[in-house]
């Protein structure tokens, strides 16, 4: 990556010239992570044990990602008085900075260890007698400084004890329902010994609610953290992230069952609900790096970026390919380290941006749009597919007239694919609670392979709705073998006729076309196809073969899927 040109840092110049004194914030990417103590060799001194264990048993090994940012870098921006060093970032090796100063905003190209900064957002007037170095807090030199104490324990606590192996859902009834949750629950599978980090606007009275006494009680709140407003108050801000919560740990007795009271719970706020600049994807990508730390499992993220509130920044249909916004790429690294991304797809289908947002087009997300309480697709669920074709969202669950809890200690209907993400991310604490050795993508692969669409799946339903209890057996083995993983839509053939296979990876395949006589016909070679499902359409030429009866061998790197075809 390249420095900004000297233009643009003139016109931003002249833009804060025009601001007075007013702070933006910058975010700056390093040359490299050289001048640091840390070493792959001590992984505890910047990794929880719990994310040490996660990657070990998925057999992801530490890589120069892992290491943390510079803290020679981080010191030197932070001796400049003019510059607060808000966070850093290991996965994208960079930082957040709150620039006040022209001059200090010019420094920056004089420092070579910076390879790249753009501004992200700009920041409202500070009052003259406020130093920059008191801007919500103290400097953050580096984020990587642990108290073990703040890390997920065991506790010797069993839900079974308190709902006899079955709960009363009561108004969380149907939404659980519909996804076959109870299949898991009624197994006494709550998600426990999981923890779900979840990145939203605010948990506003999480701290006093009656219906979240539950989760304070048996120490499954591990903690929180504000990445908007370092050292603010996530108690005290919006309440998104509240209703969020309550879709997964909410519990009021007789009254509402979570889907998930069994897991534990990281609080991050990393959506500026009063603004939409880039800074929240940045922010995002601080929160997820934050929840593989500390040794997350999941990540909950009811938030989506197309538009900002700077039309610079806005993105197209065309960067939405599942690796070029920044939130996804995150959201692509956090799944690299073995944790499952549950995004919600976004609410923009009834607009004139349809389609999803980002990070839900992320390859390493599993997006889920919205149905009504029958499991009718809404029309304010977004579509698909991804920018690059991929199927997208990958799930459904519902979205309208999802029971929550509100502000006042009881339950209240709310609207929007925010809250049939947390359904699927509960479910899937419960789910990977059963299978503990099962890998971020196994469990992935099985909420969407018991969806009820898995085999015809479309740009607006996915591959439908998946079924927990399906998803149970085929995690656990034999069943999986009786699906059928290959087959062809529109047979006898017809030029549009397409075959749809399941990949296990993202690798390379050949399709042969063999005659009842089994005579090799055609090839095709050198298909690239991604993990899930995918179509190749090769058939426009049908008419000039014989009729009768082929076979259609389709060649992974470890195995041959046969499917026979009829030509009339």
């Amino acid at each position: 990556m390249i420095k900004r040109l000297s233009i643009s840092i003139l016109v931003l110049l002249f833009a804060l010239s025009s601001w007075g004194n007013n702070p933006i914030m910058v975010w700056v990417e390093f040359t490299d992570k050289e001048n640091s103590h840390y070493s792959l060799s001590r992984p505890y001194e910047f990794l929880s044990q719990r994310a040490i264990e996660r990657r070990q048993k998925q057999n992801i090994p530490l890589d120069f990602y892992d290491l943390p940012v510079s803290p020679y870098y981080l010191q030197t921006l932070a001796a400049d008085t003019s510059i607060v060093v808000y966070y850093s970032s290991k996965w994208f090796n960079g930082a957040m900075l709150n620039v006040r100063y022209a001059e200090a905003l010019q420094r920056l190209d004089n420092y070579e260890f910076i390879s790249y900064w753009e501004d992200v957002k700009p920041q409202p007037p500070l009052p003259e007698d406020k130093k920059p170095e008191e801007i919500n807090g103290s400097q953050a030199f580096d984020g990587y400084s642990f108290d073990p104490a703040m890390f997920y324990e065991e506790f010797p606590y069993s839900i079974l004890h308190t709902f006899n192996n079955y709960p009363d859902y009561g108004e969380a009834e149907n939404q659980v329902k519909l996804v076959n949750g109870q299949a898991l629950h009624a197994r006494g599978y709550w998600g426990r010994n999981k923890v779900i980090a979840v990145l939203d606007a605010g948990y506003r009275s999480v701290d006093t609610l009656g219906g979240f006494n539950f989760l304070w009680e048996q120490n499954r709140i591990l903690g929180y953290r504000d990445f908007v407003d370092p050292g603010g108050n996530v108690f005290n801000s919006h309440p998104h992230g509240t209703y969020v919560l309550s879709v997964m740990g909410g519990h009021l007795p007789g009254k509402y069952s979570g889907a998930a009271l069994g897991a534990s719970y990281w609080l991050l706020r990393t959506e500026d609900a009063s603004s939409e600049f880039r800074i929240e994807e940045y922010n995002w990508l601080a929160g997820a790096e934050f929840a593989d730390s500390v040794g997350a499992d999941i990540i909950n993220s009811s938030l989506g970026y197309t538009r900002f509130d700077d039309p610079a920044q806005n993105y197209e249909y065309s960067d939405l390919d599942g690796q070029t916004t920044v939130i996804a790429r995150a959201a692509n690294k956090a799944f690299s380290k073995g944790i499952l991304v549950v995004s919600s797809a976004g609410n923009y289908g009834a607009q004139s941006w349809r389609y999803i947002g980002s990070p839900a087009d992320a390859h390493g997300a599993l997006a889920v749009g919205g149905t009504n309480s029958e499991g009718q697709r809404v029309n304010f669920s977004s579509v698909g597919p991804s920018a690059d074709g991929r199927v997208k969202p990958e799930v459904m669950a519902q979205g309208q007239g999802v029971s929550v809890l509100n502000l006042v200690g009881s339950t209240a209907n709310a609207n929007g694919t925010s809250f049939s993400a947390p359904l699927v991310a509960g479910m899937a604490a419960c789910l990977w609670q059963k299978f503990p050795r099962a890998t971020n993508e196994q469990v992935q692969n099985a909420i969407i392979r018991s969806a009820d669409r898995y085999m015809m799946p479309d740009s607006l339903y996915g591959y439908g709705i998946p079924d927990f209890g399906k998803a149970v057996e085929i995690l656990r083995g034999p069943y999986e073998s009786t699906l059928p993983v290959a087959m062809i839509l529109n047979n006898p053939l017809v030029p549009d006729s397409a075959i749809r296979f399941f990949a296990e990876g993202n690798e390379t395949i050949s399709i042969d076309f063999i005659n009842s006589s089994g005579q090799k016909i055609w090839t095709l070679n050198n298909l690239e196809v991604l993990s899930g499902y995918n179509e190749v359409r090769p058939f426009r030429d049908i008419g000039v073969l014989a009729s009768g009866i082929y076979i259609v061998r389709i060649n992974f790197k470890n195995r041959s899927e046969f499917i026979k075809a009829i030509k009339l």
